[in-house]
């Protein structure tokens, strides 16, 4: 990400590749098919910490399989 950018798109391979330091992200955003979006920030502190982004990556994985599961039906 450039310096004095407000934004990031990618996925977290994309952020390993690229050796960005996940420290210092004050919100997740994720857009959905509709347009619409959810906004995570996270509750106690300004910035999330390396177990709330695994926590995150955990819950959007099980979502994921969830909505492949449901479209095969």
């Amino acid at each position: 990400m450039e310096q004095g950018e407000k934004s990031w798109r990618g996925s977290p391979l994309d952020m390993l590749i690229s050796d960005m330091d996940p420290n210092g992200i004050r919100e997740v955003v994720i857009e959905l098919e509709g347009g619409e979006t959810e906004t995570f920030r996270p509750r106690r502190r300004e910035v999330f910490h390396a177990y709330e982004l695994h926590e995150m990556a955990s819950y959007l994985h099980a979502v994921q399989a969830s909505v492949k599961k449901s479209q095969k039906s």
